[in-house]
Formats: structure tokens, sequence, C-alpha cells
């Protein structure tokens, strides 16, 4: 029969229902099962000090006691293994595919401009949030384990349906205009590379990626190995940080400046970095994403190894990139240049990839600033800026050139796709569990058709805001990571919250202790300080 394997229905069919391995609480139930044993001992009072005999059925290879529904597989599974690396390249994917897709396009303009503005001031920053990506991607990786339900299904299953509908709403709006944002990067960056008009990109976009939704029927591994591929582009950020000509003393120097913490502009900046290292829409997709590999409790050290894995090198991007364009674009704050595009990464790195360093163009020069010092506040301005962009042609070889312009589209491309085949995917599987649909979305159309409706819905709607409005430019990339940065503050409360509850999680995978409290502290100081960074964004735009 096959009962619970070939179905494969929503994993939350009905409020009710059992959840197939989903391990039990302390207290042995499971929340929203019934307990049979209550029964048992309501009709049996004389003998409540006799011993009890359960009853045992079974469900497509599934033990049912006291009304819990165990997994035997998962059950037997729940043993302690050495260590194999088979298992965890099958595991890998969930963790590194988020993590990729975090540090999209709009995360590398915001990581540039962090380091043309402030240098190397916000790296320990950078290096910080590596810890906080992987911390709050694992509570997400232990409340789909051991409830086997995504995020807004968890939700409504712990608080009610209306904080359910409260969050997936904002889940929907902030994938929205994440999306959106991602349109807005790529018009920017092929503009720049190439001169393409952002409306021809966009529209090339958004066939693209209804083509991937398209190839989805061949399965959801499929869907995230070609997600790992593209978002494993943006590691090239990486290797070029070994020739962006960064000085170690400077380097380390840099890293303990906190001269700037009062400017508002260092605020909103900072806000915008946390904004982009702590998507919410990243922990819906990742706990989706593991019900939906259906990892059971014995991988749960290989997941987590997935996550730390996808952590690091996400921030391992960010960080490069502030090094690099602090490095190779320090123009302070009081410089009109510094508003980085795709455009000024290309010139920089094609400066690097040629060997020219700021020494040889001028004795004694260390940064862009020696060489090129910001033009006075006159008339003539626009003229010296001309002077020194014809200038900047002068520090790179055509081929250089060349292969930094490639370089650069090629990466993030690969970031911009994979955050957008992240957000297309987690807003529907957070629709379809509040309706209470089926949420496999990886099968033929005529299965599926709500469910590609509305992944293609959402992708027209972030296009024709995309080609309607000015989004391209580096300053909706900040704002866009800093009302993520907002809007993380109910989303952390319901992750911290759930992982910490004994309703929901068993003492061994609950948050408890010194870590538990730890999570609340900072938790609570990023989302206080994002929201501090959005009324300054507000109040003193840039």
């Amino acid at each position: 029969n096959h009962l619970a394997v070939h179905e494969k229905t929503s994993l939350l069919a009905s409020p009710k229902a059992p959840v197939e391995g989903r391990i039990p609480l302390d207290d042995g139930t499971i929340p929203g099962q019934p307990n049979n044993n209550n029964n048992n001992n309501n009709n049996n009072n004389n003998n409540n000090n006799a011993t009890t005999t359960t009853t045992t059925t079974t469900l497509n290879g599934s033990d049912t006691e006291n009304g819990i529904l165990l997994s035997k597989k998962d059950d037997a599974e729940n043993t302690t293994h050495s260590w194999n690396w088979h298992r965890l390249f099958r595991i890998l994917g969930p963790g590194l595919m988020v993590c990729l897709a975090d540090t999209d396009g709009p995360c590398l303009l915001t990581a540039a401009q962090s380091g043309a503005q402030y240098q190397y001031s916000l790296v320990l920053c950078q290096l910080f949030l590596m810890w906080v990506l992987y911390a709050a991607q694992e509570l997400t990786v232990r409340l789909a384990v051991c409830t086997k339900l995504g995020t807004t299904a968890l939700i409504r299953e712990r608080f009610g349906a209306p904080w359910a509908w409260f969050a997936v709403t904002l889940h929907v709006l902030m994938c929205w205009i994440g999306q959106a944002s991602e349109f807005g990067a790529m018009g920017l960056l092929l503009e720049d590379a190439f001169q393409i008009p952002r409306h021809t990109t966009n529209t090339i976009q958004v066939i693209g990626l209804s083509g991937i939704v398209i190839l989805g029927r061949w399965g959801y591994r499929f869907t995230e190995l070609l997600g790992v591929a593209f978002g494993s582009l943006q590691l090239v950020f990486i290797g070029l940080l070994f020739c962006s000509q960064v000085q170690p003393t400077e380097l380390w120097r840099g890293m303990g400046d906190f001269s700037h913490i009062k400017e508002d502009t260092y605020e909103i900046l900072l806000a915008g970095n946390i904004g982009a290292v702590i998507m919410p829409w990243m922990l819906y997709y990742h706990q989706s994403a593991v019900c939906e590999r259906q990892i059971c409790r014995r991988d749960l050290p290989y997941e987590r190894t997935d996550t730390a894995l996808g952590a690091v090198l996400a921030q391992g991007v960010m960080t490069a990139m502030v090094i690099s364009m602090g490095s190779l674009r320090y123009y302070t704050t009081e410089d009109p240049r510094n508003q980085l595009g795709f455009g000024d990464m290309i010139r920089a790195y094609a400066q690097a990839l040629t060997g020219t360093t700021f020494g040889e163009l001028q004795e004694g020069a260390t940064t862009i600033l020696d060489v090129q010092p910001t033009p006075p506040l006159l008339l003539e301005q626009d003229e010296v800026l001309a002077r020194y962009e014809q200038e900047l042609s002068t520090w790179y070889t055509p081929t250089a050139y060349t292969t930094a312009k490639w370089v650069v589209v090629l990466g993030v491309t690969g970031a911009c796709t994979v955050a957008s085949m992240v957000l297309t995917i987690t807003s529907v599987w957070s629709v379809t569990e509040i309706l209470n649909m089926d949420r496999d979305l990886f099968h033929p159309i005529q299965e599926r058709p709500l469910q590609y409706a509305l992944q293609l819905g959402g992708l027209l709607l972030a296009y024709g805001l995309s080609i309607s409005t000015d989004i391209s430019g580096p300053w909706f990339a900040v704002l866009t990571q800093t009302i993520n940065g907002l809007l993380i503050l109910p989303v952390a409360a319901f992750l911290w919250i759930l992982a910490s509850s004994p309703k929901v999680l068993p003492k061994e995978y609950r948050l408890q202790g010194w870590y538990k409290w730890i999570l609340f502290v900072v938790f609570c100081i990023i989302c206080a300080y994002c929201v501090y960074g959005m009324v300054q964004e507000i109040r003193n735009p840039f």
C-alpha cells in the first residue's frame, strides 16, 4: 500500500494527521495527536498501578503506540554511527544552497559600498556574522528534523492560524521585494558591463527563471544541485581577493577602527550588512528544504556541517568583497564616487588583474585617494571626475578588463540566480502550508497547476516592478537589506521561541542553557540595531 511514501501529500495534509518520523516530546507524545494511553487509564481506574498493555498497529513500516507515529527507519537510525563522508556528500545541498543565496547581487553591492566608504572597518562584522548566520540556520535544521514541518506550518500548529497568516504575509512580502531587487541588480550589472538596456535584461531574466521553474518537474534534488552550481560561481570573488593588493598591516589596523560608529551612514551600512546576512526568507526556505529532503535525526550532524560550510563560503564572499573594494576603491564617505556599481567593481578588478599598484602610479601612494584626491565642491567638480574616469582606463589592459568583466558578470549572475530560485520556491512552500495544500512542487505542471502558477506569478510581479520603477541603483540594494533586517524581528522571535519550547522539541534537540540565552541576546541586539538602522535610513537617506 505504501500509504505515507507514495502519496507525498502535504506535510500538513490535515492539522490532526500524524507526521511520519516526527520525534516525540519528552512526555512521549506528538503535538496535536491523541494519547490513547489516557483513554486506557480512564477505562481501568481500578488498575492504575498495574502494568498497562498498549496496542500496537502498523502503518507502512511505522508503529503507532499510544497515539504516536514512530518511524521504524528513523528510530532505527537514531544510533551512534562513525562519520561517513559518502553520506555527507549525499546530504549536502540545503545549507549550501540557502547560504549561497544569501550572498546575492544586492548583498555584494552592500559589501562593496562598505569597503568603499569605510575600508576595513566592517570586516570584523562580517566575520562575526558568519557564526550568526550558522546559528540562525541551524535552528531551522533542528526544527525540521524533529517536527517534519516547515516554518509556516509549525507556527500555525503552535500559535494558531492568525499568527501563521501574519508570518506568511510578511514572508511573501519579503520574497517579492527580494525578487525585485534581484531583477534590479541584474539590470544594473549588464547595463554596466555590456550597455544592455535594463528592460531587455529583465525580460531575458524572467524567461530564464521561468524555464528553471518548469525544470522543477525533474525533482527537488535536481533543482537543488542546479542552484548550488549557479551559486558557486560567486566564489570567484574569494579568488580575486588574492590579487587585490591588500596590505596585511593596513587590513589588521583597519579592522580595529571603530571611530565611525556614531556616523549615520556607518549605522545604515552596518544595519544593511546585518540584514544582508540574516534574511528571513532564508530561514523559511532552509526548514522546508530539510523537510523536502526527508533528512532524519541520524543525519543531523551532516546537515549541520552542510550549513556550516555554506555559512563560511557565503560570508567568505562578503568579506572578500569588503576587503577588495577597501583596498582598490577606498573613497571615504565624503567622496561622491563612493556609491559603487558593478562597473566600478569591474574596473577595480581589472586594475588588480593587471597588477597596477597605487605606489607605481604615485610614489608613496597606498589608496586611490592618494592618486585621485576628492575633488572640491566647485563648479568644475564634474570635469575633475570625468578626468579621473579617463585616467582609470590607463590603469589596466584591455585583456584584464575583459577578463574582469566576465568574471564579475558570471559571479553576480550566479549569485542572483540562486537567490531568485530560493525566493521563488520558499514563498510558494509557505503559501501551500498555510492553505493546507500539497507542498511538494516538483511534479509535472498538470499535477501541480496552482503551485506553478504561484511561482510564475511571483516572478511576473517582480518583473513588473523592475521595469516600471528605477530599482537598479545601489540605494535600492541597501534599502532592501535594511528592510530585511527590520523584518527579521518577528521571524527571529518565532524561531527562538519554537526552538526553545518543550512543546515543540524534545530536550535532546531543544535550545537550553547558556547557548539559548546567548542566542536570545544576539538576536535582540541584531534586531534592535536593524530597527535603528532603518530609522536612520528614513531620516538620512544616502
